[in-house]
């Protein structure tokens, strides 16, 4: 498969684990194969394929309650072939995202954790509370305290 490589490194990041990381291959390429017919146009392929690597990986981080609350998303969709106005949205994009990211490490501990989940692996509070231990009421409150405090560093910083 000529995309192999990508999909372990995603799968990789995920996982933290190499045998974890190769199994996660194999599955992508038995359900690309059984899905052939139906896949995208080849420019939209390797999007696709990512995206796949990447949802698999956090099914299996759920099935194993391990979640590595400190990855981040990998933007996986390739630009069309010359189209500028997308690569520049998807460069401000990208800076925005960087930014946000640092100032989510400003936070304490327990309040990027769950933000992380939230926001970035798109859990909901059920979840995040059997992945940290934490109380339902202590998660709300945690995500509450983390989007105000994100939130008034995002204006201080001209982010927002």
């Amino acid at each position: 498969m000529p995309h192999s490589r990508k999909i372990f490194a995603v799968a990789f990041r995920y996982l933290q684990r190499a045998d974890e990381a190769e199994d996660l291959v194999q599955d992508v390429c038995i359900k690309l194969w059984q899905m052939r017919d139906e896949l995208p146009s080849e420019e939209r392929l390797l999007p696709y394929i990512l995206t796949m690597a990447r949802n698999l990986s956090i099914d299996r981080l759920r099935a194993r309650h391990e979640y590595d609350v400190t990855a981040t998303t990998d933007e996986t969709d390739a630009p069309p072939p010359n189209d500028e106005p997308y690569i520049d949205n998807r460069v401000e994009d990208h800076d925005r995202l960087r930014r946000t990211m640092e100032l989510i490490r400003q936070l304490p501990p327990d309040q990027q954790k769950v933000l992380r989940l939230k926001a970035m692996h798109d859990l909901d509070n059920d979840e995040i509370t059997k992945l940290t231990g934490f109380q339902p009421d202590n998660v709300r409150q945690l995500l509450s305290r983390a989007r105000r405090k994100l939130k008034e560093l995002a204006q201080k910083n001209g982010i927002i």
